[in-house]
């Protein structure tokens, strides 16, 4: 590409039918950047320019610690461009690959920082749409940004009809139903899902499994895929999860606090320097015990009790300690029935049902996409991964068009078309003869 004033381009990093994305060096802040740019074929399209510059307006007006910065935006030959903050390090999507389950209070601490880029957007009256471990960005110095606002709307003009990853959708997005701020926090709930037992929270075999799951059943519960997290975590999660909107949190800064007082209780103090030790020297990380610090200070609790009150005789101390035990007991099976109950006494609504009817009214089909050669796949000029992979998503009835960018084979274009409420399986392998 030509010179943009300011920045040395030294690398290619992404190059897709809709945008190419490079690596640079900007002279002027003494920083590397990533420069994202709209490839001539699709700025002369009115939609990919609209959308293009509709990112390019919201993510510069969203500044935030734990927000990728947009530093810079213009025109190079009529092909717009925004020059986005590099992140030195890797996606939590990459992270959890990698180590699957992580120590449970650098979990907290992921979330909280999650919670305040979510509050900073929607204080700017915008949903993100898109929340999931692939667009969160890690530094080696610890820090926690979102990232990726391609599919970010004002609050005023969100249409139920978008496109998602349909893992971490909401079950109003599916469903094609008004949504909110609430539908970001069920996202970030499925992240927080995922960082604490390795597992997507709703995944099946099929697209139409996937999205009936989200919309009607639970995931498994943390408590099984990892018994060690705190009752307290697991509920914050499970209100996150929540079907109906309305029982979710009302905000992102009550999650916040809610973490933050989690985090006050057990004593933590985990931080930005923590997180940097673990994506340095994972191996050497030591965790924390929360099990173990819980049971320690019910102990000391425990003990000041009895120290405070020496006349009583072993008789009434036994009965006081019974009756703690008893009330202990009943305490956490309350505390179980409220989380477990309805995961072991509500039946699935319908298990072998088709897709519900809401599904049909919103206009959308689904793609279910297996690609078995490598190269970077798009749909419609966005960027899904890089091959081998399965993807599952929603998409708007209609044409749509897939892109493989394989190094050696060039691109290779697949025309399809989606049909209302149905879900169609593809499968592509460039190895196979042409």
């Amino acid at each position: 590409m030509d010179r943009i004033d300011g920045y040395q381009i030294f690398a290619e990093l992404k190059n897709g039918p809709v945008t190419t994305v490079f690596k640079a060096f900007d002279t002027r802040r003494n920083q590397v950047v990533l420069i994202k740019l709209l490839q001539a074929e699709a700025a002369i399209k009115e939609h990919w320019r609209a959308q293009f510059m509709q990112e390019s307006r919201i993510s510069a007006q969203l500044v935030h610690p734990n927000l990728r910065r947009t530093l810079q935006a213009g025109t190079l030959a009529d092909q717009p461009y925004i020059v986005l903050e590099y992140v030195e390090g890797p996606t939590l999507a990459e992270l959890i690959k990698q180590h699957k389950k992580l120590p449970i209070d650098l979990c907290i601490y992921i979330a909280k920082e999650l919670a305040r880029a979510i509050a900073a957007v929607h204080r700017n009256k915008v949903l993100h749409r898109d929340i999931k471990p692939q667009n969160i960005f890690l530094s080696m110095s610890g820090a926690v940004k979102l990232g990726d606002l391609g599919s970010a709307h004002e609050l005023a003009d969100v249409s139920p009809l978008t496109i998602g990853t349909p893992a971490y959708m909401s079950p109003e997005y599916i469903l094609g139903q008004e949504v909110g701020e609430s539908s970001d926090l069920f996202s970030l709930g499925a992240v927080l899902y995922e960082i604490l037992t390795g597992e997507v929270a709703f995944v099946n075999r099929t697209l139409a499994s996937t999205l009936l799951h989200v919309v009607n059943w639970d995931p498994v519960p943390i408590s099984k895929l990892r018994p060690e997290t705190p009752a307290e975590l697991i509920i914050t999660c499970q209100k996150l999860l929540a079907k109906k909107s309305a029982e979710r949190y009302g905000s992102a800064k009550v999650v916040l606090d809610d973490l933050s007082f989690l985090g006050r209780s057990y004593g933590l103090s985990t931080n930005q320097r923590d997180l940097a030790q673990f994506l340095e020297s994972p191996e050497t990380y030591e965790g924390i015990d929360l099990k173990a610090v819980a049971q320690r200070d019910a102990a000391r609790t425990a003990g000041s009790r009895l120290q405070r009150i020496p006349t009583l005789s072993w008789g009434v101390a036994a009965i006081l300690s019974a009756s703690m035990f008893l009330a202990g007991v009943l305490f956490i099976k309350g505390l179980k029935e409220y989380f477990y109950g309805p995961l072991v006494k509500a039946p699935p609504r319908s298990v072998t049902a088709p897709l519900p009817r809401a599904f049909s009214g919103a206009n959308l089909g689904y793609l279910d996409l297996h690609v078995n050669s490598g190269g970077e796949v798009f749909i419609d000029g966005e960027t899904i991964g890089a091959g081998p992979m399965r993807a599952l998503m929603a998409l708007p009835v209609g044409p749509h068009e897939i892109d493989i960018n394989d190094p050696f084979e060039g691109v290779t274009k697949k025309n399809i078309t989606i049909n209302s409420g149905d879900t169609l399986r593809l499968t592509i392998d460039l190895d196979e003869p042409r």
